[in-house]
């Protein structure tokens, strides 16, 4: 009954299809490419066929950030195993379609009946791993059919289901399809137990853990380090939106006669509109590209700084700037939900971020802790910062507790795989 609901919805979108391309570029983005790209590459799928191939399937960016601590150390400990990476939303696509570690990467199709048949009968995997909140139905009864073991990783109580009858039913059947799961967190593993499913459950915690201690460790892609930045107290802004830019502003504002604060701005999209937004509200700003021109023309990198908040105008800097942070604003949280709070805990770092956190487990157990602290107003903000500021011992456990938080989370990539292989042998 549940497949069959399930299918009335997908088949109804399936025919919508040319009418909804009309008013997304990302779906029209896909619906033109997605059978080219795997035609393209049906020679290096048959070329692999004396490999085992791992499917691994992400959404998007942010989850395919959660896979690639599995895809690398697989790739990196077990040369025979070949990588289909596949993805729904172009972002992800275009943005990994070069990723080194995966032999080939595809668009995940629409989940029909005939689509899962002919694409998992395609890639041929010997095993898949999907990431997070990847149920697709008919894809994953095909691979139940043909006997492949398919494992969900990382994967959380889905926040922006409805809590009924149908989605309880719909969860429930989806996850008996898996040969096993693998939990971000102690909350999400008894939600799942509550559920009382077939499949095995493990807790498992995210690999993206593993995967900012990865890159914690590289050298940091910035001009200068947190010894330039020594008298002031900095507060690294990170995806942020107008609204939290709003609020930090104002906590600004109010705080230039008590401490020494430096904000780094890190839109969570950096344009032109959002980037004149801030400088707007915050006139004592410079924009990272033009601060990386006046230390090419060879100027001083402190006198540069020193009287400027910095505007980033860029992606892919957000982790190395926590290494030169004092505290952090994580945004999201006056929006649809809280971005990634696990880069600033890699550095010990106390977190700031509005009130909407229901669709981050780690967010929730951290503000339980005393770690995250929700601001609903620029005076929190300004009274938090202050009391950071002047109080040295609480600064320092909530640092401590911060970096206990993340190191007790390492190592579920070697957890997850080991019990992978386990059940492939």
């Amino acid at each position: 009954m549940i497949r069959f609901i399930y299918n009335i919805f997908i088949y109804f979108f399936y025919i919508l299809r040319p009418i909804m391309t009309l008013f997304s570029q990302k779906l029209r983005t896909r619906e033109k490419k997605w059978k080219t790209i795997i035609q393209e590459n049906l020679k290096v799928l048959n070329d692999l066929d004396g490999k085992k191939k791992v499917w691994v399937h992400s959404a998007s960016m942010g989850e395919f950030e959660q896979a690639k601590p599995i895809i690398e150390h697989l790739k990196n400990n077990y040369p025979e195993i070949a990588i289909v990476a596949t993805f729904f939303s172009p972002s992800g696509f275009e943005y990994q379609r070069n990723y080194p570690f995966a032999d080939v990467i595809l668009y995940l199709p629409f989940d029909t009946l005939k689509n899962a048949r002919e694409f998992v009968s395609t890639i041929k995997p010997d095993f898949a791993v999907f990431i997070k909140y990847e149920l697709w139905i008919n894809v994953l009864v095909e691979l139940k059919k043909q006997r492949i073991p398919v494992f969900l990783v990382c994967t959380s109580k889905p926040s922006r289901f409805p809590n009924c009858f149908l989605t309880r039913s719909y969860l429930k059947y989806a996850y008996n399809l898996f040969t096993m799961i693998f939990a971000v967190s102690e909350n999400d593993f008894e939600y799942l137990e509550k559920l009382k499913l077939k499949c095995p459950i493990e807790l498992g915690y995210d690999t993206r853990f593993d995967r900012v201690a990865q890159k914690i460790a590289l050298p940091k892609n910035l001009p200068f380090d947190k010894s330039f930045l020594a008298n002031y107290f900095v507060l690294v802004a990170g995806s942020i939106w107008d609204k939290d830019i709003k609020l930090i502003i104002e906590a600004k504002n109010k705080l230039t006669e008590q401490i020494n604060l430096k904000i780094i701005y890190v839109p969570h999209e950096p344009t032109e509109e959002r980037l004149k937004y801030i400088e707007t509200l915050d006139g004592g700003t410079i924009r990272f590209s033009k601060l990386l021109g006046m230390i090419g023309e060879n100027h001083r990198i402190d006198e540069v700084i020193r009287p400027k908040n910095i505007i980033i105008d860029r992606v892919g800097l957000l982790l190395d700037l926590y290494s030169i942070a004092d505290v952090a604003y994580v945004g999201g949280g006056f929006g649809r939900g809280i971005h990634s709070v696990i880069e600033p805990l890699g550095y010990g770092l106390p977190i700031f971020c509005g009130g909407n956190i229901s669709n981050s487990s780690d967010a929730v157990l951290l503000k339980n802790l005393d770690i995250l602290k929700v601001v609903k107003n620029s005076s929190q903000l300004e009274n938090w910062l202050s009391r950071l500021y002047f109080d040295k011992d609480l600064y320092s456990r909530i640092s401590t507790k911060a970096l206990e938080y993340f190191t007790t989370r390492l190592g579920s990539t070697k957890k997850i795989i080991k019990k992978i292989r386990f059940k492939m042998n």
